[in-house]
């Protein structure tokens, strides 16, 4: 007869389970801190222990857990994008190497998409966790190598970066031309892609109905445009090469008519 594996349950903090949150803490990092800093770090307002502390249970005993710290980062014109970043991912010593840690992240994942969170970060340390690691959970390298972000919300982080992208001007040698850009992104049950079609009208980008023609399409993942969107603050070189190799490898697909060609080689 087969055997059958131990159910595995994630699940948030109880009430009265505090000390031995802490405890388990201490049994993974040997050693994490002691009560104080625990109250610390885990006491402080707008923070709910019972919502965003996760333990993970397997055979009805407990071995394994995290915690997602949500924020909210400031953009332009006062707008409001809510991050959250997992922490305190640990396993039993014991239980190590079973996919304990992949449930933990994966549920904090999931949580913060329910809670409204549009982004993940990770800054990983590369004696707790290593940062190659965080591919597996859709994590990619932004701004510098030792910051990963998460897109847990696509349909929020395309509604940012069109808002964005609204606020652009073009030189006047491109209006009347139509754009359409097309992001495809995986959610856990499947994959879906959003498209937005724009006109320029007097140098600034207005979305448009289906129009006669489109000058330039534009496709790719929300991972690699939130890599572009990234390396737009590391200067022209860093994304005229990420351009260029997400091209050669297929990652990103342009097309563009012979009115656009025109438009973008006139001075």
């Amino acid at each position: 007869m087969k055997r059958l594996e131990p159910r595995r349950v994630p699940r948030t903090l109880r009430r009265g389970e505090e000390k031995k949150h802490l405890d388990m803490l201490n049994l993974a990092y040997n050693p994490w801190g002691n009560e104080e800093e625990w109250m610390k770090r885990y006491v402080q307002p707008g923070f709910d222990v019972e919502k965003n502390v996760l333990v993970v249970e397997e055979g009805g005993e407990w071995v394994g857990g995290g915690t997602a710290w949500f924020r909210e980062v400031f953009l332009q014109n006062d707008r409001k994008l809510k991050v959250y970043t997992a922490g305190d991912l640990y396993v039993d010593p014991a239980r190590r190497g079973k996919g304990i840690y992949s449930t933990a992240m994966e549920s904090l994942n999931r949580i913060a998409s329910e809670r409204g969170a549009a982004l993940g970060f990770a800054f990983p340390s590369i004696y707790r966790m290593p940062s190659m690691a965080l591919k597996k959970y859709g994590f990619v390298n932004v701004l510098y190598p030792k910051t990963k972000i998460y897109v847990l919300n696509p349909e929020g982080f395309l509604a940012f970066i069109l808002s964005q992208l609204k606020e652009a001007f073009l030189p006047p040698r491109f209006d009347n031309l139509t754009f359409r850009l097309t992001v495809r992104f995986s959610l856990p049950n499947e994959r879906r892609s959003l498209s937005k079609t724009f006109r320029v009208e007097k140098g600034a980008l207005v979305e448009s109905t289906e129009p006669e023609r489109i000058d330039l399409r534009v496709t790719l993942g929300i991972n690699l445009l939130l890599k572009i969107s990234s390396t737009f603050y590391l200067g022209k070189k860093s994304l005229y090469s990420l351009l260029f190799s997400s091209l050669i490898l297929g990652r990103l697909k342009i097309r563009f008519s012979f009115r656009f060609l025109k438009a973008f080689l006139r001075r």
